[in-house]
């Protein structure tokens, strides 16, 4: 076995390990999780952030997807060591694998995360349907004396005039700095943490 196919099967067996013992667990995780989140040398989150995110994802079972997400961040911090490691022998590198390889380990958190997330019955989000681009419409050649009259019409009006504007806002998540993209959604959709923090009860 090359050691190319010999770090994939490592990937494999460390994701399916991430995967069943995620997905076995009651909603927010369990005694197994945390098991495993310790063997990672990975912290939990805070009890009170977990049963946020239970709520709010309305989790009937499994690990809460933020900590899945850091299991699977520390895997492919591994899996690239190891590719750097076999980036200087160039037998390895020129095997047909490598480059796939590279990429598996590119995309490992994006797509263990949401592999795990439709396992445990989270749908995936829903992309806008894409704009269908209007026909183009030849606009009719204007006359000169129309020209200079708009511009002298124009001219006498201040460029902010009758303009009204809506105050928007825009929330980035405390955790990771991603964007809020849904005004009512109040889960970081890159972290799966809530956007402002866990609410810290006071003396």
């Amino acid at each position: 076995m090359s050691p190319v196919d010999a770090l994939n099967n490592s990937i494999s067996q460390h994701a399916g390990a991430i995967h069943r013992s995620a997905s076995s667990s009651p909603a927010g995780g369990g005694p197994e999780w945390d098991s495993l989140m310790r063997h990672y040398g990975l912290a939990p989150l805070d009890p009170t952030e977990r049963a946020m995110i239970v709520q709010a994802m309305r989790l009937s079972r499994g690990a809460v997807p933020a900590e899945v997400r850091i299991a699977f961040v520390g895997l492919r911090v591994w899996a690239q060591r190891e590719l750097d490691r076999l980036r200087a022998d160039p037998a390895a590198t020129s095997l047909p694998t490598f480059a796939w390889t590279e990429q598996r380990v590119r995309d490992l958190v994006e797509r263990e995360t949401a592999a795990y997330e439709l396992s445990i019955g989270i749908p995936p989000a829903a992309s806008p349907p894409p704009a269908s681009p209007a026909a183009p419409v030849a606009p009719a050649a204007p006359s000169l004396a129309s020209i200079f009259a708009n511009a002298q019409e124009t001219s006498k009006e201040v460029p902010w005039a009758g303009m009204t504007y809506k105050t928007t806002t825009n929330l980035n998540c405390v955790h990771c700095g991603g964007p809020q993209e849904q005004p009512a959604d109040f889960m970081c959709k890159y972290c799966r943490r809530p956007i402002a923090g866990t609410i810290k009860p006071t003396a």
